[in-house]
């Protein structure tokens, strides 16, 4: 593993454990096995630093996501995917502290994260229309159909209503997951 991956990997760790605030550069360069001269060296701040790590992750889910569309995967299979991957190499932003500090310290990240997933969801909200003529929901205007998938997603699944409810987002995800599979008749068993 070289060098940059490892400071990501160790700063994901750090991040699932404690948050982007409850740790140091200096406690980050020793769990790498690296210098802070070295950390600076890939990343001029911690802030940078926690910046990248987010744009990796999200970078793998949008690969995984399209390879996901462009196999023609049906919604249970872009959930029952998609979902494990959220939850586990995600940790380090889905975490409860993680979740605070993107609330109170971080805003424009979840802006960053809202917008890929709103993105994401309007891609699937279409290929759910699409992929099922038959059913009630091919009646449903597209952008209608659309703008509710995503203005659910949106209320229900962000650091606000999650830490104001005493919620996990592993929770939140498994709840919304179940009511979309009493609307689409869906088993993901």
């Amino acid at each position: 593993m070289g060098i940059k991956q490892r400071i990501m990997t160790a700063a994901r760790q750090l991040m699932a454990e404690r948050g982007f605030k409850g740790w140091t550069m200096d406690e980050l360069s020793a769990r790498a096995q690296v210098s802070k001269r070295t950390l600076y060296r890939y990343y001029a701040s911690k802030e940078a630093l926690i910046e990248a790590v987010i744009d990796d992750f999200l970078a793998s889910m949008g690969v995984l996501f399209e390879q996901l569309i462009a196999s023609g995967a049906d919604l249970k299979q872009i959930i029952g995917t998609i979902l494990p991957q959220l939850l586990d190499k995600g940790k380090f932003v889905t975490s409860p502290r993680s979740l605070e500090d993107l609330r109170l310290l971080y805003p424009h990240l979840w802006e960053k994260i809202n917008a890929f997933r709103t993105e994401r969801i309007q891609v699937v909200a279409h290929h759910i229309l699409q992929s099922n003529p038959a059913s009630p929901i091919s009646n449903i205007d597209p952008r209608v159909f659309t703008a509710i998938i995503t203005a659910s997603v949106q209320a229900v699944v962000n650091p606000d209503f999650i830490l104001e409810n005493g919620l996990t987002f592993e929770e939140v995800c498994t709840q919304f997951v179940r009511f979309y599979q009493a609307v689409f008749n869906l088993s993901l068993d």
